[in-house]
């Protein structure tokens, strides 16, 4: 997703797009910020968050230097990251392997070559952003700054190939094989399978489907094959009204052997965005997490992960590599979830302010 659009010059069905022969392109980003959470949990770290990752504190949620290069024949990125989202991300990656990436995989958030093997057909294998939601791991693209529960739940990376195609300039397919589920580090001998389909209906509508499979549990476990939907509307009503909505649906086996039950969690997440001028923007989000069987929040109580939540973000951008951020976010679960000083509440809320500059 990306947080501001732009008028498009119409183009023939199924007329390929030009790229333009140029040599490599460098760049950095960082995103710098201050979390204050008034409950003062006794752990600065966040505990259901990767963005921002830390209470009361100053610091990078994420800094990264990038090279790219992109021509009709082939294309490719490397981008080296530090920061905050950045440890709160990969710590689950598997630290054991000794011929793996496992001592500079944190610090990679996208290394891959593409190459195209036909018209409108694109064959990537490295490691790359993730392909399901709306928001994505750089926040100045996102309307909100911090993520969404349905998006910071979803893996930000996936490490395998992408056979991308654009039948024509409404319709595009993306496939996909991975590792797992946000890891670079192979955990089982299995494989995870993603699609997407993005259709344009008009200039002013599109609708987006996302999906996961694979197994997650590792090798010496009954598998626990892992099925995952998400859906995304995008409506523009004008260049600066934008609304969007996605649904996800996440079915997990249950790891007890010899159980065929399985496991559900749900997602819904609502976006307005707002920018009457182009220096300021205003951004709502809505949402609900329901995650009763603790399949990917662990929270310990009876009920589970039933949590609902708003955020406000104030921005100021004064060009297109710059901006200011003012965001503040309120949770609300039906167990008592959250850290509040040396106990625990049914509420969460925090203030965040962030300046980021991309180049």
């Amino acid at each position: 997703m990306q947080s501001q659009t732009q008028e498009e010059i119409p183009k023939k069905e199924n007329e390929e797009p030009k790229t333009k022969e140029q040599g490599p392109r460098f760049g950095f980003f960082i995103d710098s910020y201050y979390a204050h959470n008034p409950y003062r949990p006794t752990s600065r770290d966040n505990r259901y968050l990767t963005q921002p990752a830390r209470w009361n504190e100053g610091n990078i949620n994420l800094a990264y230097v990038d090279g790219k290069i992109e021509t009709d024949r082939y294309r490719g990125r490397v981008a080296f990251q530090f920061g905050n989202s950045v440890n709160a991300n990969y710590k689950a990656e598997v630290s054991n392997e000794k011929n793996s990436n496992q001592i500079s995989v944190r610090n990679i958030q996208e290394a891959y070559a593409g190459i195209k093997l036909a018209k409108n057909l694109w064959l990537d294998g490295g490691v790359y952003f993730g392909n399901i939601g709306l928001e994505n791991w750089i926040s100045q693209n996102n309307w909100n700054y911090s993520r969404a529960l349905a998006l910071d739940y979803v893996p930000y990376y996936s490490s395998g190939f992408r056979l991308s195609y654009q039948y024509s300039d409404k319709l595009s397919f993306q496939l996909h094989l991975m590792n797992g589920w946000s890891n670079i580090t192979e955990t089982n001998r299995d494989k995870a399978i993603g699609t997407q389909v993005d259709y344009k209906v008009t200039d002013k509508f599109k609708i987006t489907h996302n999906t996961f499979v694979g197994n997650e549990a590792p090798d010496n476990q009954s598998r626990q094959t892992r099925y995952y939907n998400n859906l995304i509307l995008q409506y523009h009503f004008t260049k600066y009204i934008i609304v969007a909505g996605s649904g996800d649906i996440g079915i997990q086996r249950a790891p007890d052997p010899g159980v065929q039950a399985y496991r559900q969690w749900y997602h819904g997440t609502f976006w307005i965005t707002l920018r009457p001028v182009e220096i300021f923007r205003t951004s709502v989000r809505l949402e609900r997490m329901y995650d009763p069987e603790q399949t990917i929040i662990q929270t310990g109580t009876k009920n589970g992960f039933l949590t609902s939540g708003a955020t406000v973000t104030f921005d100021y951008i004064p060009n297109e590599s710059a901006m200011i951020r003012l965001e503040g976010r309120y949770f609300r679960s039906y167990d008592a979830v959250f850290d509040r000083d040396r106990s625990k509440s049914k509420e969460e809320k925090f203030i965040v302010f962030a300046i980021s500059l991309k180049i």
